[in-house]
């Protein structure tokens, strides 16, 4: 994430504060119950949710995890985040590029939907990395080729395991950063320590977002579950 690229997201919140609606969706996520149930197969109790937003997978994840932590760079979006779960989870203003916790924190970190506007990809990978207990997961999404928001907006980079596109509408600037070359990326992943348990595939449909997308647009994202330690 550059600096540009957080105050985006913080003026988009603080835009929206006054809205009826939320920036972003109120339903969770479709895979969220695909790894709720990871976290509840594998007991984990202690979980950062990074860059959580306004807590619309927050409301879904604190009645899985009895211990559930969620840092955001906007306050705006976590006081919503707090309403949505009734104030059950320890939230935290963060800057996911320097998370402030300790290393092996927790035992599972999630990131949805947030990566992706992310332009230093590979340094909050390594954050993600160091804040999770060894052995333990971290989860996270990213678009791939097929995702609407290629069709939509511009190619930017491309270095192979990973794609820059930007999306414009309306004096906002997006970023969308892709999975590229699996190959590439899955090798990107183990270099910090992740190795790739699983890997699924989804595709969904979003409503309209105020403020930057004001059409209906499809996704089609993977879901990476990777192990630390190697």
């Amino acid at each position: 994430m550059t600096d540009d690229t957080g105050k985006q997201w913080t003026e988009l919140y603080h835009a929206n504060e006054d809205e009826d609606a939320p920036l972003m969706p109120s339903k969770p996520l479709p895979f969220v119950e695909e790894i709720v149930a990871v976290l509840e197969e594998r007991g984990y109790e202690t979980v950062l949710e990074a860059a959580a937003g306004e807590g619309r997978n927050s409301q879904r994840f604190v009645e899985a995890v009895s211990d559930l932590h969620a840092c955001d760079i906007s306050e705006e979006a976590l006081s919503v985040c707090a309403d949505r779960t009734g104030g059950r989870v320890t939230s935290r203003r963060a800057d996911v590029r320097d998370l402030p916790y300790d290393d092996g924190a927790f035992e599972a970190t999630i990131m949805l939907d947030a990566l992706t506007h992310l332009r230093e990809v590979e340094l909050v990978l390594r954050e993600l990395a160091r804040v999770t207990e060894p052995g333990g997961h971290v989860v996270f999404n990213m678009p791939v080729e097929g995702d609407d928001a290629a069709a939509t907006g511009d190619l930017v980079d491309d270095w192979g395991a990973l794609a820059e596109y930007e999306y414009a509408t309306e004096g906002h600037d997006v970023t969308y950063m892709f999975v590229g070359e699996r190959d590439r990326f899955t090798a990107l992943l183990s270099s910090y320590g992740l190795r790739v348990e699983r890997v699924t595939t989804w595709e969904w449909r979003d409503p309209p977002h105020p403020q930057y997308r004001r059409r209906e647009h499809d996704h089609r994202n993977v879901v990476v579950y990777a192990r630390t330690g190697g």
